[in-house]
């Protein structure tokens, strides 16, 4: 699939290019027709760069976003029929999508690039294990269904993220992971060197910009992820309501592991934004 989506971008540029291309070349030769004078000078060529810009710009645009759509069109799709797949994963990488780019400059440690997700994946299935992590793939297609079934053909992706019990199913993988991070410099030591080595080609993201190449998950981009991750976690331990249900679900302990990890990340993770 991703090397298909991979041809598919590549096409898309390719159509992008040479239909502006086109135009282009049909602005020079009306402007030949219309100007005997006109000579192919580096300084005449600037001009009539800016008038095609200026001149053809609504009509290049229409058709590079019309090629655009197109694409987007298909690439949605084909990970809508492998999203279906997959749900878990889904509300797992919803809650640190923000890290991304372009919501994020790789330049930044804490930013993420999608190259990490196979590793990330891959730790997650270590800590907790293949089978809880199949069982919660089940009950997550189960909570999809349910939700797409329920909305009809009015569903979007936002109906299934905030769908509480989808939510709990990654609170329950946190709950279990987190006690691998009680002695943090550790686990994080072992959980970068994990996703380092399973980091996806840099060619298959090369959307997110030249600084995917050479990145690599650091530190700072690790804690904000488990930050992200636990954020409801530490939302409701502010007040009893919000606590009293967590503690029901998992008990008191590993609340407690829970809101001392969170302690942990605030010493890692960049001061929030003001």
């Amino acid at each position: 699939m991703e090397n298909d989506d991979i041809r598919s971008t590549r096409k898309m540029c390719e159509s992008m290019v040479d239909t502006v291309l086109d135009l282009f070349i049909e602005h020079m030769q009306e402007a030949a027709r219309n100007d005997d004078d006109i000579m192919l000078e580096p300084q005449e060529l600037v001009v009539q760069r800016r008038a095609f810009k200026e001149k053809r710009q609504d009509k290049y645009l229409k058709l590079t976003r019309k090629i655009a759509e197109a694409w987007l069109s298909r690439i949605e799709k084909d990970h809508w029929n492998q999203s279906r797949k997959r749900p878990f994963e889904r509300i797992l990488v919803h809650r640190f999508s923000h890290l991304f780019p372009p919501s994020e400059s790789l330049e930044n440690e804490g930013a993420i690039s999608r190259r990490a997700l196979p590793g990330i994946m891959a730790a997650f299935e270590r800590l907790a294990g293949h089978e809880f992590i199949e069982q919660c793939q089940g009950a997550a297609r189960k909570i999809f269904r349910q939700v797409r079934e329920n909305q009809g053909d009015g569903f979007t992706w936002d109906d299934y993220y905030n769908e509480p019990a989808a939510n709990r199913l990654a609170d329950d993988l946190m709950a279990v992971i987190v006690w691998s991070f009680r002695d943090i410099n550790v686990r994080m030591k072992w959980t970068l060197d994990l996703i380092n080595r399973n980091l996806a080609p840099p060619e298959d993201y090369a959307f997110e910009g030249e600084a995917v190449n050479a990145w690599t998950m650091k530190e700072q981009g690790l804690a904000e992820l488990l930050g992200a991750l636990l954020f409801d976690f530490k939302e409701n331990f502010t007040h009893e309501e919000g606590r009293k249900p967590l503690n029901a679900r998992y008990g008191e302990k590993a609340c407690e592991a829970i809101e001392d990890v969170l302690g942990q990340l605030d010493g890692l993770c960049r001061p929030p934004k003001t």
